[in-house]
């Protein structure tokens, strides 16, 4: 309990920190990196946060019962699963991150330079939202197994390289600056516990793990890469100096985004985007299925 209290401590003097050098910065420079930052959090509280609870269970149970084959499994299959959302919400929030930001924040007082300001800082904070979203699920799975110190060592070693991160980045890129120290810290974290964890097992399911991310990389780089066509198509029929017409190229480029994800999902045969059309038609249509216990598979749902 003691270094998992002192770890959220950290966490919370990281924020505490990246606060004080923001309001060294131009008045606004703070309200611009927690807007950026509130809206890169969805996916992270939707996935992240919600897979990696709803499996912890699991995770100790078959640590406590020295199940290693199955813990391995278990943790690839939430691994996954996370990653299945969050790579395809980063693509589309990169992508429509100037979009996002002015159907969102862009009225009022809130100006243009203000707008691309915040755009600039979601894109950076969109690419690290893998690393933010798995960290959860890393980190409990040492909880899992007994062990608070390793993630707590690492959140401490994490906040070192942020500082000094900062300390590199704010005197030229400003608030961008910021973004940068905060996601290349989450990218480090990331790595280094998943480097850490891996060494306590003989792999982690490594061959399905890296066989998925080819398979989810290449089919969110198409979607990304349909959307910025369609924002393009849009731009030519709808005036985007107005709420509405911005209102519009940012839904019909999601309807597209999210057709050619689905697409692609077929096309390259994605295993979890197929166990979520299962588990969301059970939802949606209540049918009744027996349901038979299985640890080593957590569908999220």
């Amino acid at each position: 309990m003691v270094p998992r209290t002192i770890g959220i401590a950290v966490n919370q003097i990281n924020l505490l920190i990246i606060t004080l050098f923001a309001s060294t910065l131009a008045t606004g420079s703070l309200s611009i990196f927690n807007f950026a930052q509130n809206l890169q959090g969805g996916p992270l509280g939707l996935f992240g946060a919600s897979f990696s609870i709803a499996v912890f269970p699991v995770l100790a149970a078959l640590a406590a019962k020295g199940e290693n084959e199955n813990f391995v499994k278990t943790f690839s299959v939430t691994f996954r699963q996370i990653l299945f959302f969050i790579i395809p919400f980063s693509i589309f929030i990169l992508v429509l991150r100037a979009q996002i930001v002015r159907v969102v924040l862009g009225a009022g007082k809130f100006d243009w330079e203000d707008t691309i300001l915040t755009f600039q800082t979601l894109g950076i904070f969109a690419l690290s939202l893998f690393a933010q979203g798995t960290i959860p699920l890393l980190a409990r799975a040492f909880y899992a197994l007994h062990d608070t110190k390793t993630p707590f060592y690492i959140a401490l070693l994490t906040e070192i390289v942020s500082i000094g991160a900062v300390l590199l980045l704010i005197g030229k890129f400003k608030v961008i600056g910021l973004a940068i120290a905060f996601s290349s810290a989450a990218v480090f974290q990331m790595l280094l516990l998943l480097f850490v964890l891996r060494s306590r097992f003989d792999n982690l399911d490594d061959k399905n793990i890296i066989k998925f991310i080819a398979k989810i990389a290449f089919s969110s780089m198409t979607t990304g890469f349909s959307i910025q066509l369609t924002k393009y198509l849009v731009a030519l029929l709808v005036n985007l100096d107005t709420f509405v017409g911005i209102f519009i190229q940012l839904v019909i480029s999601s309807f597209v985004g999210i057709s050619i994800f689905v697409g692609m999902c077929y096309v390259v045969r994605l295993e979890e985007f197929f166990k979520f059309k299962q588990a969301l038609t059970r939802k949606l249509f209540k049918e009744k299925q027996t349901i038979v216990e299985d640890t080593a598979d957590v569908s999220g749902i």
